[in-house]
């Protein structure tokens, strides 16, 4: 039985650690033994996790600078041990002696530099990509430089993107490290259609065309404050439209302080964080994703997988996934184009018909057999 090691920052509601679940609990159904390591006291997802997966925390060092912020500020970075300490120091300390044969980065920083100090030379080392790096921050926390950070990646043996776009991305600003590859997240296609049955835990106001927009609130990626404003701009012209935002963050407060602003509370409504944000998703008549950039957008996949239709800003992720407008409507990465896009669904509903039409003929891109099997091919090194 192949021992199995994820790391990654938390198990918060979040696209990456829903992709890390899927996998962990098919990996135990197949026979692996599977260990998932945090480092943020975070785990909101962890009762989605199969019994039998090993869920533990590490949390991060403790060092001088923590317990004196003043001089934290003026002198170290966040993470100063974790930066100027080798990647085998770091690995020994987060990891310690247990002996692993697969050891997977789940995320991009940390983990990636701890993974990479990996000693055990018959041990398969694995890191994943899920965002565009040259839109995405935070693949360099921790590292003193970008040559340190293209090192790292060196040292594994597959650099697993899950875009072709998210690979030329990691190309472009991290180097060619000769050691990538491109798999598609995998999705739990039956689980998400059952859960999609159940009733959604918020109720939302459902006007006659009404929106969805699923993902973390943090507007700088996702772009729901530009969604908001392209939402109430139809409404003030007469257009019967509603919008729901499921999903939790940093910038909860800024879009409720623009729904406020635009008296648009009547027709948008903010579920918060959901477990399950299907039910959300097959009440829609249309997924939005506005955001900025993208690895993969799992919540575009999801839309499909339900017969829900899509309208994408054009980035990397659903724009793949989309085929380039083939199989859902890509509109310019702006907020006049959000509200272009949306005002010709509106004027032409046989158009939004036949993206349904289309979403049911994207169902095989997302055949969850295939990528489990791309995925464990890899551990074979």
């Amino acid at each position: 039985m192949k021992k199995i090691l994820f790391l990654l920052p938390s198990l918060a509601v979040g696209g990456m650690e829903k992709v890390l679940v899927s996998i962990a609990n098919l990996l135990v159904d197949h026979g692996y033994d599977v260990t998932v390591y945090i480092m943020d006291d975070i785990a909101e997802l962890s009762d989605e996790l199969d019994k039998r997966v090993r869920l533990q925390h590490k949390p991060y060092k403790k060092h001088f600078g923590q317990k004196l912020p003043y001089i934290r500020h003026q002198f170290y970075d966040d993470g100063m041990w974790e930066k100027r300490v080798t990647p085998r120091q770091l690995y020994q300390y987060y990891v310690g002696d247990e002996e692993f044969d697969v050891e997977i980065a789940f995320f991009r920083g940390l983990p990636v530099k701890i993974i990479s100090g990996l000693t055990n030379r018959n041990a398969v080392r694995l890191a994943w990509v899920h965002n565009d790096y040259r839109r995405a921050r935070g693949y360099q926390n921790n590292f003193r430089n970008m040559r340190e950070v293209y090192d790292a990646y060196r040292r594994f043996d597959h650099v697993v993107c899950v875009s072709k776009e998210a690979e030329l991305g990691f190309k472009e600003v991290v180097g060619d490290t000769h050691n990538t590859t491109v798999i598609y997240n995998l999705l739990p296609t039956e689980d998400i259609r059952r859960k999609a049955q159940e009733p959604a835990a918020i109720k939302f106001n459902k006007a006659a065309f009404h929106l969805v927009i699923v993902g973390r609130l943090e507007d700088k990626a996702k772009g729901q404050l530009r969604l908001v404003n392209a939402v109430s701009r139809l409404h003030d012209e007469g257009y019967d439209i509603s919008l729901a935002i499921v999903g939790g963050g940093a910038d909860e407060q800024r879009i409720r302080d623009r729904i406020k602003h635009r008296s648009a509370s009547p027709y948008i409504t903010m579920t918060g964080s959901q477990k399950n944000p299907y039910p959300y998703i097959k009440e829609a008549d249309l997924l939005v994703c506005a955001s900025y950039y993208e690895g993969f957008n799992l919540t575009v996949a999801e839309a499909l997988i339900l017969d829900t239709p899509v309208l994408s800003t054009d980035c990397t992720g659903p724009n793949e996934i989309l085929d380039g407008g083939k199989y859902g409507m890509i509109v310019e990465n702006s907020g006049e184009g959000l509200y272009q896009g949306l005002k010709t669904l509106q004027d032409n509903p046989d158009m939004l018909r036949e993206y349904g039409e289309k979403a049911k003929q994207r169902r095989d891109f997302f055949d969850e057999e295939k990528i489990f099997g791309q995925i464990t091919r890899l551990f074979e090194g």
